[in-house]
Order: structure tokens, then C-alpha cells, then sequence
């Protein structure tokens, strides 16, 4: 009994100590956030005042030059991999039509359930639900391990512990032909990519990178 409470202590200072880091780091980015955009917004708003009063701009031009420039921005937002982070578009899980035909089973052996690595956005479905876990301090990327595996990855079957619950990226990844994650060099002779591995890391990099808190 006693040993089972000190693994319950030792879980919950995991989770405080995680949960901890996350809002650290979530209330140092609003307030840098916040006053930089104060700070820009000051300088902007003087320069457009400055601009209509001398005539060398209308409101009307600018509304219309903000609507463009925002699109650019949220794509480049977006590619960045910066913020927060949902599927998009977004389906129900539980009514996905779209599930992927693979013969798993017969392939754990080798491919050691690679696409359990893979860093992907939950949906809003699963974040509410509760149930699948996200990284705290990189909203909403399904949370992995140190080893680079998925949290409810079971490490001696290669199998999900919240099968029924699995995500829609989990439900259809099809690693037959997926281009963007090219699971088998050959899927036929079960010849896993070697290249893969690269490609995850060059992923997380780009998703994980978190520029220097200033």
C-alpha cells in the first residue's frame, strides 16, 4: 500500500511539474506578447493618423491593404508552426468514414510502429474529451515521450491503449502511399524507409522550435 502511494506521489509531481512548465511558459509568452503588440500598435496608429491627416492615404486604401496583408500573414503564421495548433478541417472521430486498410498486425515487427511518432494537432473533439493527452507547453500536439513515441503507445505490443478513442490522423493515416510520411521503401517486401527517422526530426524541429524569450 505504502509503495503504491509514493508511485501515485511521484505521477501527480510529474503531472504538477508538466502542468507548471506549460503555464510558465504560456503567461511568459502573453505578457512579452502583449507588450509588444502594445508597443507596435502605438507606432502604428500614430504613423496612420500622421498619414490621412497629410493626405497621402485614405482609410478605405487601408482596409484594403490590411485584408491582403492578413491572408499572407496567416499562411505564413500557419506554415511556421508557431501558435496554437488544431486539425483543420476538422472531423467527428467517431463518425470518420475514411479510415485507413492496413495490415498493421503483420507489419509491428518491423516498422516498430514508426507512425506513432509522428507530431500532428489534435482536433477540438479530443481536447475537450479529454482523453488523449496533448504537450502543455505546444498546444494541441498529441504528447510523446522521451523515447519519441506517442504517450499511449503500449512499448511491448506496439499497440494503442486508447484505441477507441484514437485520433482522425491515427484512424486514416494509410502508410501504403503517404508521400508525406513515407513509412516503406517498399511496401510489398516490407523494406522500411531509412530516411524516415530524418524526416520526423526535421518535423519536430520545425514544430518545436520555439524562438528565444526576449
Amino acid at each position: 500500500m505504502v509503495s503504491k502511494d509514493i508511485e501515485l506521489d511521484k505521477i501527480l509531481v510529474k503531472i504538477q511539474n508538466e502542468l507548471s512548465a506549460g503555464l510558465l511558459y504560456t503567461h511568459i509568452r502573453i505578457n512579452n506578447n502583449t507588450n509588444k503588440t502594445l508597443e507596435v500598435a502605438s507606432f502604428l496608429y500614430a504613423l496612420i493618423e500622421l498619414l490621412n491627416e497629410k493626405g497621402l492615404l485614405t482609410i478605405e486604401e487601408l482596409d484594403e491593404r490590411k485584408k491582403q496583408v492578413a491572408e499572407r500573414l496567416v499562411k505564413k503564421f500557419i506554415e511556421s508552426g508557431t501558435g496554437l495548433m488544431y486539425q483543420d478541417p476538422e472531423y467527428d472521430k467517431y463518425s470518420f468514414e475514411s479510415e485507413a486498410c492496413v495490415e498493421c498486425q503483420d507489419r509491428l515487427d518491423i516498422c516498430r510502429a514508426v507512425c506513432c511518432k509522428f507530431p500532428f494537432a489534435l482536433s477540438g473533439q479530443d481536447v475537450e474529451e479529454g482523453i488523449i493527452q496533448w504537450e502543455f507547453g505546444r498546444p494541441y500536439l498529441i504528447a510523446h515521450d522521451t523515447d519519441g513515441y506517442c504517450v499511449h503507445l503500449d512499448r511491448e505490443t506496439y499497440k494503442c491503449t486508447v484505441y477507441d478513442h484514437r485520433t482522425v490522423p491515427c484512424r486514416g493515416f494509410d502508410c501504403q502511399g503517404n508521400e508525406k510520411w513515407k513509412v516503406w521503401l517498399d511496401y510489398d517486401k516490407k523494406l522500411v524507409n531509412p530516411e524516415l527517422m530524418e524526416k520526423i526530426d526535421q518535423e519536430n524541429n520545425k514544430i518545436y522550435a520555439i524562438s528565444e524569450l526576449r
